[in-house]
């Protein structure tokens, strides 16, 4: 309370030049500081869309990396069945035999 008795009173016996010179140097502040605050207010969207984008790109990546594993793990299939032809037949009977087994369990369940 003392402090802004004295800043009341120091109001009061300053001259007009030095009070009119104070509030210019306060309205000075209160621009500048508005300035700050706006720019700061621009650079803060900035970066929310420059995360938007960054959100985005990530999953895309996210899907590309998903199909890339999809993808190797299906060349890692495919390189491991040998080039011998009596061999893929063999593998070819089998996948045959385990799509009927399949096609018959679904038939058993939908009975």
């Amino acid at each position: 309370m003392e402090k802004s008795c004295n800043f009341a009173e120091n109001m009061v016996t300053m001259p007009s030049m030095e009070i009119k010179d104070r509030i210019e140097n306060l309205m000075l502040k209160v621009d500048t500081l508005r300035k700050r605050y706006l720019a700061l207010l621009a650079e803060k969207k900035e970066m929310k869309r420059t995360i938007e984008r960054q959100e985005l790109e990530i999953s895309k990546l996210d899907k590309e990396v998903k199909q890339l594993q999809i993808d190797n793990e299906f060349l890692k299939v495919s390189h491991s069945i040998p080039a011998n032809p009596k061999t893929v037949a063999l593998y070819k009977k089998q996948v045959a035999k385990m799509v009927r087994d399949i096609d018959r369990c679904i038939k058993q369940l939908n009975a």
